[in-house]
């Protein structure tokens, strides 16, 4: 390349997409590559931290492709791939309610404030593509959800409880919760 280098957010994004080569966004036809970009955007609006606008581009990576917390931590270093090791599932937990509860009970021992804003902010986009899809196909969507409805009810409304509590991003939260009145019916009956 000579002279001239990736900055190491250009390099994760390199990364994230050779990563997600060939791998389609469930309940869309799109690129997976989309979401993490989606996901960098809405961090980008407040925060121009490097490690963190470089772990949300790879928030998916240890559950969703060959990389490991090693050849992150290798590529990135440690926060970042602590911040993804952090974001990702423990994926030996086959039952998905069972899966998303415990994911739901670690982040709620987390006290990093970036690492709950990329966790909203994944979950807000999460939100977004299942909305479209159910004002489309109604509750069939639940099919390819991997929970219930009830199961995603439970796991959205833990998830921005625990954004509440951490203090994340008021955009965000307001955005979520409009989405989780919209989604699912109910209201917080918190003004944020």
């Amino acid at each position: 390349m000579g002279d001239y280098m990736y900055t190491k957010v250009e390099e994760a994004i390199h990364f994230m997409v050779k990563a997600n080569k060939g791998q389609k966004r469930r309940n869309e036809n799109i690129d997976k590559s989309f979401h993490p970009m989606v996901i960098y955007s809405m961090l980008r609006e407040f925060t121009t931290m490097e490690d963190v606008l470089i772990a949300a581009l790879l928030h998916d990576a240890i559950n969703d492709t060959e990389y490991g917390y090693e050849e992150l931590e290798e590529k990135f270093g440690s926060l970042v791939a602590d911040m993804v090791s952090e974001l990702s599932e423990d994926m030996s937990i086959a039952k998905w309610f069972e899966r998303k509860k415990y994911y739901i009970k670690r982040l709620k021992a987390n006290y990093d404030v970036n690492v709950i804003n990329i966790m909203l902010a994944d979950k807000l986009h999460n939100l977004i593509s299942n909305y479209d899809n159910f004002l489309k196909y109604g509750d069939k969507l639940w099919k390819n959800t991997g929970g219930t409805k009830d199961e995603n009810r439970y796991m959205y409304r833990e998830i921005y409880n625990i954004g509440k509590k951490a203090k994340a991003n008021n955009k965000l939260l307001r955005r979520y919760n409009e989405l989780l009145v919209k989604y699912f019916g109910e209201d917080n009956g918190e003004n944020i």
